[in-house]
């Protein structure tokens, strides 16, 4: 057949093997559509997460655009204007900052902007249109609800607008607004460009812009937008542009970080590889174990084909053409389930991560890469049959039988034969069979204890402690406000905390006072801070500028920053003490300090301190006072009673509050934090809800109750996610077991009707063969309790093992409550079959 034109013959050939083997088609498309569909989930996802999260990072930056300049003059923007590499040009101008008590709590810019620099910052008006005249304003619908105005074109507000020297009050005419985007961090009022050069002219020179920035104001500075050619290496363009204008250090520059940030990170990259090789590995273990069976069952005819002149080649595509043929069919049903579930999946997986709705990105793309690595997996499937028929000659063929005696014992035993011991012989005969399909299975049962795994390894105390250590913190707005220039940390005053107190059902409260310093160090303590900056000044400089101002700090002027901390019992309870033996009723003496390390490792960090416990320590405080104190102890504030921010290389002096007031300017504190009993708690968040909102305004709180509900959320995600894959799995590894099960009683029909001849009971063939089964499930959980608890601990600590509320917990349960229903599958799927023959 070598010479001859017999590619008809290869086609009809394939299609009547395939009329042939409907059972086993229908099993491998089966497995084709599965392994698709859960790619084509998984690029479909994961694909449109990294879409909305760029597009969320966009609102967080505030702009679509590649790049742009902060605080230019007129020259500079003259400059910028001749490059004719940069594209879409478009620029704002800063005319102030809104100081409205209505906005206290969302800080809102004033600028003149052009149309296009309104569309790139996702603040063009959809209804009305940008301001014209003097008194006309456009903004955001948050800012009219700020004011209690509808939203209607018309509206008059009354603004204070501060430029950083001057406060001036106007009456202004809404002429436009838009919907602001939940995840854009400020809003924007956009005033006329005759009212801009009123009362903030556009700077002209270097010599204008220094006199502005002397007095810390911006109004007047130029702040243009502009795109790249492409979007990689955005800071490399950036740096060859400013080599091109000859800017110098001095102008203040910067790239989109949305189109790097927003590309997958290490750790998505590695759950998105781990699933990928998953799948692909599920898929090829029933698609290979299929195909395999196949091949064996019909390695006579094979060899027959052999005898008439087929050669390897021929025989080759034969069986690839099959799976082709196959995948044709399976890979868009696959495709477009995967996409039906992932429409499903993506909304309930992303609501809770992402500040805007996700949506699906499918694409030509998503299909083309799910179709690809389908086909991949599939044709990697082939070639150990297509070897398998290479390797074998005609006669070989003909004489073929996968059950030999070559595997069995050689040693005589006495023995009682039994159905299960039959079986075990059974399963030796072609142990690689065996071993695909227990491995199949326990791919399944493991990813369903990974899923367990990591959902029982988030701890709920660790998570809720990190962000709230109490049922409710009360604190000034501006430190619940990302956006405000600068947080207040006294805004919760005396009167407030009285009030507060006596909500009924209160079962703990404390306040947390704090006071920002810079603090003298000499001696023994200065030789260490010197020590470690030198060790670790990567850790605390970022750039050249703030390595000059510590090199100033640490060799001239022996100083530090720091916070200050006056606290109550109940935040001094809930300190994270690295060494020392912290007692309240010493340390309320007001003779007692403790001192922070320099930076925190998790673990013990005393040798980060500039002190040790029992060292003499000078705090210098606000009145400009210095007292000693004995350190008491190594710690720091947990993070959520802290203001939630450092100062690169700092340490933290906390004293009782009694003592800390005696030298503070003020008696305000930064944070309340209090507990209630379960049954009052409704009734408290409301109070508290009124009292923030009516009574005292410029405060604000958070609750409990929120960080629950996210961290709840986040764990359902974890289990619809995981449980997802695992069933998917699962039904893969329970396909392979029926393929194998059919295969093998079909192909020893003859086997069983001798036995059945020389007086073997169909009882004793159905215990055999169900033993048969039992054993595959013995093996399988032998598997995932020897390696599959190791991978367990591996693939856990992969994908979660980063997050702040993990810590790692073992589990069994879920791989115990496998085993009854494994066991039952083992017993209906050879009943099954039998009944069937």
């Amino acid at each position: 057949m070598r010479n001859v034109k017999n590619k008809k013959c290869i086609d009809n050939l394939c299609r009547k093997s395939m009329f042939a083997n409907m059972r086993r088609n229908v099993i491998l498309t089966a497995a084709i559509i599965l392994s698709t569909m859960m790619l084509t989930t998984l690029f479909t996802v994961s694909g449109s997460i990294i879409k909305s999260i760029e597009r969320s990072t966009l609102l967080q930056v505030g702009t679509s655009s590649h790049a742009g300049f902060k605080f230019l003059t007129e020259e500079e923007f003259e400059v910028l204007k001749t490059d004719k590499v940069i594209r879409d040009l478009s620029y704002n101008i800063i005319v102030g900052s809104v100081v409205n008590e209505e906005l206290y709590e969302d800080y809102t810019e004033i600028r003149y902007t052009t149309p296009e620099s309104a569309e790139t910052s996702f603040s063009l008006p959809s209804v009305g249109r940008l301001p014209e005249e003097m008194n006309e304003i456009a903004t955001c619908t948050q800012v009219l609800d700020d004011f209690g105005v509808p939203h209607e074109i018309g509206q008059s507000i009354h603004l204070i607008i501060s430029d950083g020297v001057t406060v001036r009050e106007f009456d202004f005419i809404v002429s436009g607004y838009w919907e602001k985007p939940s995840a854009v961090m400020a809003n924007q009022i956009y005033v006329s460009k005759a009212f801009q050069e009123a009362y903030a002219p556009a700077w002209k020179d270097a010599a204008d812009k220094e006199a502005h920035l002397m007095n810390q104001s911006y109004a007047g500075s130029i702040n243009p937008d502009f795109n790249f050619p492409r979007t990689f290496d955005l800071q490399g363009q950036m740096n060859n542009l400013m080599e091109r204008l000859g800017f110098g250090p001095e102008v203040n520059e910067g790239v989109n970080w949305a189109y790097v940030s927003a590309k997958a990170d290490p750790t998505s990259m590695i759950m998105i590889t781990f699933i990928l090789v998953l799948i692909m590995g599920s898929g090829y273990l029933i698609i290979y174990n299929i195909f395999y069976i196949a091949v064996s069952s019909e390695i006579r005819y094979y060899g027959l084909l052999k005898t008439v002149g087929t050669t390897n080649k021929q025989l080759k595509r034969l069986i690839i053409r099959q799976a082709a043929i196959l995948g044709l069919a399976g890979i868009p049903l696959g495709t477009i389930a995967g996409y039906l579930v992932s429409v499903v999946l993506l909304p309930f997986i992303t609501r809770d991560f992402l500040d805007v709705d996700c949506e699906i990105h499918p694409g030509v793309l998503i299909f083309a890469l799910s179709a690809l690595f389908s086909w991949i997996t599939i044709r990697i499937s082939c070639i150990k049959p297509c070897k398998v028929v290479k390797k074998i000659s005609p006669v070989e063929a003909v004489r073929y039988s996968e059950y030999t005696g070559s595997h069995l014992s050689k040693k005589k035993k006495i023995r009682k034969v039994t159905p299960f011991s039959m079986a075990g012989e059974n399963l030796k005969r072609n142990k690689k069979k065996s071993f695909v399909v227990v491995l199949s299975l326990a791919l399944s049962v493991i990813m369903i204890n990974v899923t367990v795994s990591i959902t029982e390894s988030f701890d709920r105390n660790k998570y809720i402690r990190n962000f709230a250590s109490s049922d409710f913190t009360v604190c000034d707005g501006s430190m619940l406000n990302r956006n405000l220039g600068a947080e207040i940390y006294d805004g919760v005053l005396q009167s407030d905390i009285a009030e507060l107190s006596a909500i009924p059902g209160i079962t703990d409260i404390g306040a947390v006072y704090m006071s920002e310093s810079l603090q003298h160090v000499e001696g023994t303590p200065y030789e260490r801070m010197k020590d470690l900056y030198e060790a670790y000044t990567d850790r605390f400089v970022y750039d050249e500028e703030a390595k000059e101002t510590y090199d100033r700090w640490v060799y001239e002027r022996h100083v530090i920053s720091s916070h200050v901390y006056g606290v109550d019992e109940f935040v001094f309870d809930n300190m994270d003490i690295d060494s020392g033996d912290p007692d309240w009723e010493k340390f309320s003496s007001g003779n007692y300090v403790i001192v922070s390390s320099l930076f925190e490792s998790g673990k013990d960090d005393t040798e980060y301190a500039l002190y040790r416990v029992g060292d003499k320590v000078s705090v210098c405080f606000q009145d400009g006072s210095t007292e000693e104190y004995e350190v008491m102890a190594i710690g720091d504030l947990i993070y959520s009673m802290g203001p939630r921010h450092g100062h690169g290389m700092d340490t933290y002096f906390t004293l009782p509050s009694d003592e800390y007031l005696e030298h503070a300017d003020s008696d305000g504190a930064m944070k309340l934090f209090f507990n209630v009993n379960e049954e009052a708690y409704a009734n408290a968040e409301e109070k508290v809800a009124e009292y923030c909102s009516e009574i005292s305004p410029m405060l604000g709180y958070e609750s409990r109750e929120t960080y629950l509900e996210s961290f709840e959320d986040m764990v359902r995600v974890f289990l619809v996610v995981g449980g997802a894959l695992s069933l998917i799995l699962a039904l893969i590894g329970v396909l392979n077991f029926v393929n194998l099960t059919y295969t093998s009683i079909h192909e020893r029909g003859k086997e069983l009707e001798v036995l059945r001849a020389i007086g073997m009971t169909g009882k004793q063939q159905t215990e055999m063969l169900i033993g048969e089964g039992i054993i595959h499930v013995i093996l399988t959980f032998a598997l995932v309790l020897t390696v599959g608890l190791f991978l367990n601990y591996l693939i856990v600590n992969a994908l979660a093992g980063g997050m702040i509320m993990f810590s790692y917990k073992f589990v069994m349960w879920p791989i115990i409550a496998c085993i009854p229903a494994f066991l039952i599958i083992s017993a209906i799927v050879p009943v099954a079959v039998i009944r069937k023959r």
